[in-house]
């Protein structure tokens, strides 16, 4: 590990981490191997995802029976720190939010400060594949270029709307959906529910991504009436899929969600439609603060969504219901996308790891819906000054003084930044850090929770189950 100076090397094995419970103690000896190999050191990453189960993580401080620390801490060069305006990229979370929901939106919709990544590039591809126009885009084989580059994040889409008047099945579509979960849990849901009944798509994924599933979104679609047949003999609810469109019913179940975006697809394609529906979740709904973005995001494009809680005396069948009426229509100005909040928990922690000079993120404040921006809290609660966030900023100054205990079910996405502060105060002996609610992990693009034990051990520190 080398961040601008010392060199931490490390023959990293994960054989023995697990996909739940995780606890970081004392090295053993030999474990970690300091001096100039940065180059060929190399980290071993499992290719198999164990099921998720209660989590947590604890990072302790490090020493030998005398006192002696047993593990060098990795820094940044001296004389160099992260301090001042950091400016994020925005989120692509909201930007693929705000791709889906103009392909299903009737008019034309502008979107300011499209992010320049993969993902986003595949849910523009996707939504053009699924019948989306992009007058902004001069030639065919530079939309890209045009909407998220040439024009600094600029996209214009004429929607695909679930109805028009007297129209058939749509021609079939390919969707290539990259990477991305979001995009594929949006976009199947979009041409399962969100076009004339009968039309015909395939959504093909890449990469890491035909290694993950969604089933309880693929029987959610099944229970609608939706065509589901898989392309390939991968595991149920993967992709890639062949998808026949179904006319939703009035309620649509979803039973014992595994993401928040299966929450999210459905409520986005039945918002779609300007018929009251009701999407039923029975069980809870993981990271459950991510539906609030698309709460926001449907809200914007003048959908209506209603929300209460589904009370029953078997704890096994209480959820959450949701009234959705659409329909969606391009809003009348541009829709901005707002700075990224797990890119804001990134800079921050950096200022803090760094010699705790003053960071701020502009454009992003407590206010905001992204689960990430709740960093500052988290920041705080191992010593950190962030008095000074407030509705349109962030900020972050101070060293972390002490550990601290976070629980990350409802922002997983900053348990990796959180666990890098942890062993920080581990490693410079200012007591123990322990992470809870990390079971989506493993379920991500990798393990994450094991790439996390893995370099929990590089820095010195033992995982044990």
């Amino acid at each position: 590990l080398q961040l601008g100076g010392p060199i931490l090397a490390a023959e990293v094995d994960v054989s023995h981490s697990v996909g739940g419970a995780l606890q970081a103690s004392r090295p053993r000896d030999g474990m970690v191997k300091s001096g100039n190999r940065g180059r060929e050191g190399r980290a071993l990453m499992p290719q198999e995802h164990t099921p998720p189960r209660p989590a947590v993580l604890r990072c302790a401080p490090m020493s030998d029976p005398s006192g002696t620390p047993r593990a060098r801490l990795a820094s940044f060069a001296r004389d160099s720190r992260v301090a001042g305006v950091v400016d994020v990229p925005t989120s692509k979370s909201i930007a693929q939010r705000a791709i889906a929901a103009a392909l299903m939106a009737r008019g034309t919709t502008q979107i300011e400060g499209l992010p320049p990544s993969e993902d986003v590039m595949h849910a523009v591809r996707a939504a053009r594949a699924a019948g989306a126009a992009f007058p902004s885009a001069a030639r065919a084989d530079d939309l890209l270029e045009t909407a998220l580059v040439g024009r600094r994040g600029f996209g214009q889409l004429i929607g695909a709307p679930p109805k028009v008047k007297d129209e058939g099945s749509r021609p079939w579509c390919t969707l290539e959906v990259g990477e991305s979960g979001t995009a594929a849990r949006l976009f199947t849901a979009a041409v399962a529910l969100a076009r004339p009944a009968g039309s015909g798509a395939e959504i093909i994924p890449s990469g890491s991504l035909a290694r993950r599933s969604s089933p309880a979104l693929f029987e959610a679609l099944q229970r609608a009436g939706v065509g589901v047949e898989r392309s390939s003999p991968n595991q149920p609810g993967s992709w890639p899929v062949l998808i026949t469109a179904a006319t939703p019913p009035a309620t649509v179940d979803l039973v014992n969600p595994t993401s928040s975006q299966e929450v999210s697809a459905l409520l986005m394609a039945l918002a779609a439609h300007p018929e009251q529906r009701q999407l039923r979740v029975v069980g809870p709904i993981p990271s459950r603060g991510y539906v609030d973005i698309t709460v926001d995001v449907v809200t914007a494009f003048g959908a209506f969504v209603r929300s209460n809680r589904l009370v029953s005396d078997d704890a096994s069948s209480a959820g959450e219901i949701f009234t959705v009426q659409g329909p969606l229509s391009g809003p009348d100005r541009s829709y901005a996308v707002e700075p990224d909040a797990s890119s804001a928990a990134v800079a921050l922690a950096a200022g803090a790891l760094s010699g705790g000079a003053e960071v701020r993120v502009e454009g992003l404040g407590l206010r905001s819906h992204q689960p990430d921006v709740a960093m500052v809290q988290a920041l705080a609660k191992f010593g950190c000054d962030t008095s000074a966030s407030g509705s349109s900023s962030l900020v972050c100054a101070g060293e972390p003084t002490r550990g601290a205990s976070s629980d990350c079910s409802g922002i997983p996405d900053a348990a990796p930044v959180l666990a890098a502060v942890g062993a920080f105060a581990a490693l410079r002996g200012y007591g123990t850090t322990v992470l809870t609610g990390l079971e989506t992990l493993p379920g991500k693009e990798s393990s994450r929770i094991e790439v996390l034990a893995a370099g929990l051990r590089a820095l010195g520190l033992e995982v044990l189950d």
